[in-house]
């Protein structure tokens, strides 16, 4: 089996990323691995997943927590022994996870696509975010606050649930979106509510008052000063998750409960 290890880059991680290479006598091949693996939190897995989008499906992931925040993680930082016998005998369990794909269009005519793991959102610090939102081409609401998340299921534990957004089980192919701060008054309203929306839905984000503003994927972040519109719809392309037979639901009472 061909590996790769992606790390958090810390003095940490990359002393466990080399006890990594010590004990594995597997072939470690950065382009074109089957198996990668995560050292360090959620980002790192985030980032791995990131820089490997174009090959998702010929990989699995495997995440060692050697950060804070570990809902990705199946072995803790305590556990790196039972980690390589269990990379070693290599009978792995996953979870396929969706991933949403977005499309970033310009008044200059430019356009920016990619994916996301967690979410896409888009905002604007310094001053009220004006959009339109239209679901499958009709038009939905006249938003005015921060700005929107849109996550997929995996995602809805993170900058979501913050939100107060619903909670998902990845087994379920929908991905939702959940307002940031709306303004709701006598004269303007939202739906103020998270909205789950199917696989076959699509989200389009438009503004003609906000030219200038922040789009997020992830841990990415691409800043715009001639925003035109943002589509985002779930995406066929799915990360394969080594979740070492923890239950999903074991895992969101790990982290939250």
């Amino acid at each position: 089996m061909k590996y790769s290890i992606v790390t958090k880059k810390d003095d940490n991680c990359d002393i466990i990323a080399d006890k990594i290479k010590k004990e594995l006598d597997f072939e470690y091949d950065e382009k074109n691995p089957e198996l990668v693996i995560c050292v360090g939190g959620d980002g790192t897995t985030l980032s791995a997943i990131h820089k490997y989008t174009d090959i998702l499906e010929k990989l699995y992931f495997i995440s060692f927590n050697a950060g804070h925040l570990g809902f990705f993680s199946s072995f803790e930082n305590n556990e790196f022994d039972e980690f390589i016998e269990y990379i070693k005998k290599g009978e792995f369990t996953y979870d396929n996870l969706n991933l949403i794909k977005y499309k970033i269009d310009t008044l200059s005519n430019e356009s920016h696509e990619g994916y996301a793991l967690n979410e896409v959102t888009i905002v604007n610090p310094r001053r009220t975010l004006i959009l339109d939102a239209y679901i499958n081409n009709q038009h939905f609401e006249h938003y005015r606050g921060t700005g929107m998340c849109v996550s997929t299921a995996v995602g809805s534990t993170g900058y979501n649930k913050s939100l107060h957004g619903a909670v998902v089980l990845p087994s379920v192919e929908v991905f939702q979106m959940t307002e940031i701060a709306s303004i709701n008054s006598n004269l303007y309203h939202t739906l103020s509510s998270p909205l789950i929306l199917s696989k076959n839905d699509v989200i389009k984000l438009t503004s003609e008052w906000n030219k200038e503003l922040f789009i997020t994927s992830d841990s990415m972040s691409l800043s715009f000063k001639d925003f035109k519109s943002l589509e985002i719809g779930l995406s066929d392309k799915k990360a394969r998750l080594i979740n070492r037979n923890i239950d999903y639901i074991e895992r969101i009472k790990k982290n939250f409960i």
